[in-house]
C-alpha cells in the first residue's frame, strides 16, 4: 500500500537529501481490530521533526454532536451508515520536509536508498491536518456545507430535510435517503478505499443494533 500510494521518492543508493530535508526513522506497529483482523501500520517519528509554523490542528465530531446526527436520522427517516476511509493519510501530501535511509524491511532495491516521504505518513506532525484539508475540500466540491455549530458536521439539503456526514478522521458516519450513492461517489470520482460501509453496526468502539420494535 506504501507503494502504490506512491509515498516514497526513492533518490537512489546513497543519496544526500536536498537542502533543508532532516532525516527521521520509522517503525512498524502492530494491533489487532476489534473483528479480530490483524492490522500493521508504519509509523513516522514525528517526535523527531521541527514544529511546523503553520497550524497543524486537526478536529474530530464531538460526541454530541455525533448523537445529534443519529437523532436526527431517525426522527427524518434517514439511513444510518457508516464507512471507514483506508489509507486515509497517504491520501494526502505532505509539506514537511523529511527523509529516510531505507532499511532491510523495503527489500534489497530499496535498502540502503535515500528516501523523500511525499505523503501525509502517520506519525508527522501535520499528516492529520493534511488529511483533515483534503477531506474538506472534497467534500465541499460535493456540495456539502459545514455546519456552524461543528467543524465535522457536514449538512446539504434534501427536500423537506437535511442530509449529515459525521466525521472523525476517517471515521464517517453519515445520515442521508441515499448513502449507498455518496459511498459510491467517494470511491469512484475520488478513488477513496471504504471499509465497513453499511448500515452502522459498530461505530467509535460502540455498538448499535435495534428492539423488536425497531427502536435504535
Amino acid at each position: 500500500q506504501l507503494q502504490e500510494y506512491e509515498t516514497f521518492r526513492n533518490l537512489g543508493k546513497g543519496a544526500h537529501a536536498p537542502a533543508g530535508y532532516k532525516r527521521i526513522q520509522v517503525h512498524m506497529v502492530f494491533d489487532i481490530k476489534h473483528d479480530g483482523r490483524h492490522k500493521s501500520r508504519m509509523v513516522a517519528g514525528g517526535h523527531l521533526t521541527d514544529t511546523p509554523v503553520e497550524s497543524v490542528y486537526s478536529g474530530v465530531v464531538s460526541l454530541c454532536s455525533l448523537r445529534l446526527v443519529i437523532f436526527l436520522a431517525e426522527l427524518n427517516g434517514l439511513q444510518l451508515w457508516g464507512a471507514d476511509i483506508g489509507n486515509a493519510y497517504l491520501e494526502a501530501k505532505t509539506k514537511e520536509k523529511v527523509y529516510i535511509i531505507g532499511g532491510p524491511e523495503f527489500g534489497s532495491e530499496l535498502e540502503g536508498c535515500t528516501l523523500l516521504i511525499d505523503r501525509a505518513l502517520y506519525g508527522l506532525k501535520s499528516s492529520g491536518a493534511r488529511w483533515h484539508d483534503k477531506l474538506f475540500d472534497i467534500l465541499r466540491e460535493m456540495g456539502w456545507e459545514v455546519s456552524k455549530a461543528d467543524n465535522d458536521v457536514w449538512m446539504r439539503a434534501n427536500g423537506e430535510c437535511y442530509e449529515y456526514i459525521a466525521v472523525y478522521v476517517d471515521d464517517l458516519a453519515v445520515a442521508m435517503k441515499d448513502p449507498k450513492a455518496f459511498m459510491d461517489q467517494l470511491c469512484n470520482d475520488y478513488g477513496f478505499k471504504l471499509k465497513g460501509v453499511g448500515p452502522v453496526e459498530h461505530h467509535l468502539g460502540t455498538t448499535y443494533g435495534r428492539d423488536p420494535d425497531g427502536t435504535l
